[in-house]
């Protein structure tokens, strides 16, 4: 199920009106808890070739060893033509791994894969337990990702992530049925998002299910209707920018070297 749910509940106005592993981003027994996302743009023309080019660079990977998986979802909203690519760490220094293998296949990249791309960019996101539901049994890697962006207001991050964090303690605590994962943001450059919530779906059908209870109930059940109100205000206090992004899982792009 999708985090609009999240969204839409903290927009809810006093007529009651209301409106999300892992990122595949986390696996599902055990959340990575770094992930570096890398977001590139292929223009439709050079759709084949990069297709072509991603998968030699990955059999050059192999080649030489390498053991670090990359989930590729390709993007189902908003600009088309995106590919996010994931790779997932149990900390910072797991980025240090395959060096060889990268430095090997550096040259292959930068030809069969880097000139196909219009755009690209990449960014770290790191796992706030505090601010994250995921109980196992979430399909990994998701066949489908809705991803909630927040860019908050310079200042502000305390009182969202306390806020969200009564929000994700809720649903812990009532057994929620939509799952998501919270990460902090590290690196997205200037104008970028601070925070995401990543919700882990298995088809378009789950990803446009409501949950139940309804986020109001929930947090209204939990923390009574004048606490979750201020819970309310402090979360769309802090928010200067927000936007969504829905992503499917392309396994045929995706390198998964057994474990």
């Amino acid at each position: 199920m999708n985090p609009r749910a999240i969204r839409a509940w903290y927009r809810l106005t006093c007529l009651g009106v209301w409106l999300a592993g892992s990122l595949g981003l986390a696996q599902a027994a055990s959340p990575a808890a770094v992930v570096r996302v890398y977001v590139g743009i292929v223009p439709p023309a050079q759709g084949s070739a990069f297709a072509a080019g991603l998968k030699a660079w990955e059999k050059c990977l192999s080649d030489h060893g390498s053991r670090q998986r990359l989930v590729t979802y390709a993007a189902q909203s908003g600009d088309l033509g995106r590919y996010m690519f994931l790779e997932d760490h149990e900390a910072w220094a797991g980025m240090d791994k395959d060096a060889a293998a990268n430095t090997a296949c550096a040259p292959e990249f930068r030809t069969e894969v880097a000139s196909y791309l219009s755009q690209g960019r990449s960014e770290i996101a790191v796992l706030n337990a505090k601010e994250s539901y995921l109980p196992e049994g979430d399909p990994d890697p998701a066949a489908m990702l809705w991803v909630e962006a927040y860019r908050l207001k310079p200042g502000y991050g305390e009182a969202f992530s306390e806020a969200f964090a009564k929000y994700a303690a809720a649903a812990a605590k009532i057994h929620w049925q939509a799952h998501f994962g919270g990460y902090d943001i590290q690196g997205s450059g200037k104008g970028g998002e601070d925070f995401v919530l990543v919700s882990p779906n298995k088809s378009w059908a789950d990803l446009g299910a409501d949950p139940m209870p309804s986020p109001k109930q929930m947090m209204e059940s939990v923390y009574g209707k004048a606490a979750a109100r201020a819970v309310r205000g402090k979360f769309e206090g802090a928010i200067a920018e927000e936007w969504s992004d829905i992503w499917s899982y392309d396994k045929d792009l995706s390198y998964l070297p057994a474990k």
